[in-house]
């Protein structure tokens, strides 16, 4: 009888040895771990509509201007952007409402209906809660307006929602699960006993593929955006007047452009941006195209890994209200570079948390250098 050679053994063995470590390959696991609520606080989630091809947003109730008694329900945009929240002069006045000649209205409250994730409740996870004195800016409703704003009724800004308080809220916006969490003072809610509210589970791509990783941010003019950004090369440009303004990169939950990515003019004209020809009767071009799109991200065991996304030819929408450089990523543009997206704050602020492509990862050497 022949017995195999020892080369062959060998070969087996290293055959084996690898199939084996391939079958104990551990799953892709959630990105974030659970947060705990500190002492005066639940932890609570709720279901967000897709932020494409309409705006993210979540269904609520207001008091009936004219029937204080009396709730009406009402659909709001979730920005999670700082800047101002906005409602229509008609919808103000459909709610039973006067517009103040200010057009600076103040909403006596805004009821949330969540369901209370941690500490877990023995019965009735249902958890409504009660924001009070919510700033809204009114806008005139134009000739032939559905008088919605971002396809709701109103929409309410992270700094409306968190009022401030993000570093101990520590929400999470999921582009993945569709869903907003938050921790929340037991002072302002109510328990009604019931568990009709949907809570979405965290789900995890099995695309073994994909790496995990995050963008760092830091906070510029009261915004968080990416502490790396670079558009064609430039992390800042020249503006008309000759000042130097960054190229600043951040999450925007209201951009539904259909590659999830929206570029203000000023960085249209300070970074070379490629305008597509304007459709046919426009005088402007309202789509382009990022020759390159960088962002800064830590990858690698632990996250410890400086590397940075480098996008090529990355279609976008242009805004030509804004004269500052700010690019802006919605839905669309987490569903394809930043799979199981989470927007999420902790103590040391904002983060954006995904899996994305490692043959799109570059070291941080081959930056460009700025003239």
């Amino acid at each position: 009888m022949r017995f195999p050679g020892r080369a062959a053994l060998f070969g087996l063995l290293v055959g084996l040895s690898i199939a084996l470590s391939a079958s104990a390959a551990e799953p892709p696991t959630s990105l974030l771990k659970p947060v705990t609520p500190a002492g005066g606080q639940v932890r609570v989630r709720l279901p967000v509509t897709p932020g494409f091809p309409k705006c993210m947003s979540f269904p609520a109730q207001v008091p009936n201007g004219k029937k204080k008694s009396e709730l009406i329900k009402v659909t709001v945009a979730l920005d999670t952007l700082p800047g101002t929240s906005y409602i229509m002069s008609k919808k103000l006045e459909a709610l039973g409402y006067e517009v103040p000649n200010s057009k600076e209205f103040l909403l006596p409250e805004l009821v949330i209906r969540a369901g209370q994730i941690s500490p877990k409740l023995p019965k009735g996870h249902d958890t409504a809660i009660r924001l009070t004195n919510i700033k809204l800016t009114v806008i005139e409703t134009p000739a032939g307006s559905d008088n919605n704003v971002y396809d709701s009724d109103l929409s309410v800004s992270s700094a409306a929602l968190y009022q401030g308080a993000e570093r101990t809220l520590m929400p999470r916006v999921s582009f993945g699960d569709k869903f907003l969490e938050m921790n929340v003072p037991t002072a302002i809610i109510k328990r009604p006993g019931t568990s009709e509210t949907m809570i979405p589970e965290v789900t995890v791509s099995m695309n073994d593929k994909l790496t995990p990783a995050v963008g760092p941010m830091v906070v510029h003019n009261g915004l968080s955006v990416f502490a790396y950004a670079a558009v064609n090369g430039q992390t800042t440009f020249k503006k008309p007047d000759g000042t130097i303004a960054p190229v600043n990169a951040t999450v925007s939950s209201v951009t539904t452009a259909p590659s999830g990515v929206l570029v203000t003019v000023g960085l249209v004209r300070g970074c070379d941006v490629l305008l597509d020809p304007p459709p046919p009767g426009a005088t402007i071009a309202s789509t382009g195209k990022l020759k390159e799109f960088r962002l800064g991200l830590m990858t690698g065991p632990g996250l410890k890994v400086q590397k940075d996304i480098v996008i090529k030819d990355l279609p976008v929408v242009v805004d030509h209200s804004q004269s500052e450089g700010y690019v802006l990523l919605g839905q669309k543009f987490m569903d394809t570079y930043f799979v199981d997206g989470v927007y999420a704050a902790d103590a040391t602020g904002w983060k954006l948390h995904g899996r994305v492509d490692p043959q799109l990862l570059a070291d941080i050497k081959t930056r460009p250098k700025q003239k």
